[in-house]
């Protein structure tokens, strides 16, 4: 008897897509990448005169390596700010790992307090994450949410600040920020210790420079736009 088994020809569930259809979807998801599986079925049912699943798109897009994924968001760079990010790596590209143990890193970010299903998601292939095609520049955080700030260093971390109550303001990051949570941990990693924040309006307001001079605390100097 024989024990080998084969798929017959013409067996199983028939293809609805011709090859003309993916090629067509393939092109219409890498044209417009935002486009959901909604929109492209119902583009290619009117194209095609017949209609076309959101899953049937899906299976075409994933048999020619497009995935829906979220995309990086980042901040739009002009050349003067790419020029001034190589400047800074080119500057601290030697530095050893006991120079970078006296910076006390600090950043904020923002979590949203609702779901947000307006999230974009975009149609690319697997390790194409960082091309220019796939990343989505985004100026500023829209609606609602909870902003934290916090430092981390080589030897800790700072406690974390949360913000409540309206945005902050130099008088904030300096009387909230600075003074209760900055101070401390600066003066218990060192004198030598560089501070590092990033060029918000208020990290850089006249106050905020007064207070940190007069602290004696020096800031490392940092590219605009630039995220820790």
């Amino acid at each position: 008897m024989d024990q080998n088994a084969s798929r017959r020809r013409g067996s199983g569930r028939r293809r609805i897509t011709t090859t003309a259809d993916d090629r067509y979807l393939l092109q219409s998801a890498r044209r417009r990448r935002t486009l959901t599986t909604r929109q492209l079925a119902s583009q290619l049912t009117a194209s095609a005169g017949r209609t076309i699943s959101r899953q049937t798109v899906s299976h075409s897009l994933h048999e020619g390596a497009l995935f829906a994924l979220r995309p990086v968001v980042c901040v739009p760079l002009s050349r003067a700010y790419v020029r001034a990010r190589f400047h800074w790596t080119s500057e601290h590209r030697s530095w050893t790992p006991e120079q970078w143990g006296h910076v006390l890193f600090t950043d904020e970010s923002r979590f949203n307090i609702q779901n947000d299903s307006r999230r974009t998601m975009i149609w690319r292939e697997p390790g194409t994450r960082y091309r220019a095609p796939n990343i989505v520049e985004k100026d500023h955080y829209r609606g609602g949410g909870l902003l934290v700030r916090a430092g981390i260093a080589t030897n800790g971390r700072t406690d974390l600040y949360v913000c409540v109550g309206g945005s902050v303001t130099a008088v904030r990051y300096r009387d909230e920020i600075l003074h209760p949570l900055v101070l401390p941990f600066i003066a218990a990693m060192g004198t030598d210790t560089i501070f590092m924040d990033d060029n918000a309006r208020p990290h850089r307001a006249r106050l905020v420079r007064s207070y940190l001079g007069s602290e004696t605390i020096p800031q490392m100097a940092w590219p605009a736009r630039s995220r820790t």
